[in-house]
């Protein structure tokens, strides 16, 4: 948490939080990345004192997605962060289906949420569902792509990477047991029919 705290005061200082696209195009239905949320009351602008923060990262194989969250309320003050692989889900076009799993009791609570690609580069998140139980995910929000591939250590890089790695490649196919061996039978006990 206090990682995260940190992380967000060096993100508003340096500025790569400055909610503009990418420099460079994104291909159509690439999900890939890290991407943020600012979620503020009328007239605020971008103000971590009176705005939430919503930060996915993501990594997009195929039809699957993988991935990891963090939402604070205003000044950090609470959170709702999930560990390597807190999110997954299944695209369909330009929409995940997702469920993301939040850390805030145990065990995570799943709550199902909605992940869609705007032609201007931008993803907008729905919550489908508000379960009961301790969790902060907002109903809504509009995601921009982050200029920095990813917003977390690379320890945690690293972690996501083979975490996700293990939630998007399929398993192995099982092999089929083996056939029973046929025994020979003795010939000390074939009778003789002579």
């Amino acid at each position: 948490m206090h990682d995260f705290k940190r992380l967000l005061i060096l993100l508003a200082a340096c500025g790569t939080l400055t909610g503009t696209p990418a420099a460079h195009a994104a291909d159509e239905n690439d999900f890939n990345g890290a991407w943020i949320a600012w979620i503020c009351p009328s007239g605020a602008s971008r103000d971590l004192g009176k705005c939430a923060n919503f930060v996915i990262e993501l990594i997009q194989k195929d039809n699957k997605l993988c991935g990891t969250h963090v939402f604070a309320t205003p000044g950090a003050s609470q959170m709702d962060e999930g560990d390597a692989a807190s999110l997954t889900g299944e695209i369909a076009g330009n929409t995940a289906s997702v469920v993301v799993l939040s850390s805030r009791v145990s065990p995570p609570l799943r709550v199902s949420g909605e992940l869609k690609l705007t032609k201007s580069n931008r993803l907008q998140w729905r919550r489908l569902e508000n379960p009961s139980g301790d969790h902060l995910l907002p109903e809504s929000a509009a995601f921009t792509k982050s200029r920095s591939k990813t917003l977390r250590t690379a320890a945690f890089e690293r972690d996501l990477q083979l975490a996700c790695a293990a939630q998007l490649t399929p398993p192995p196919p099982k092999e089929a047991p083996p056939e029973p061996a046929l025994r020979p039978i003795p010939t000390d006990r074939i009778e003789q029919t002579k």
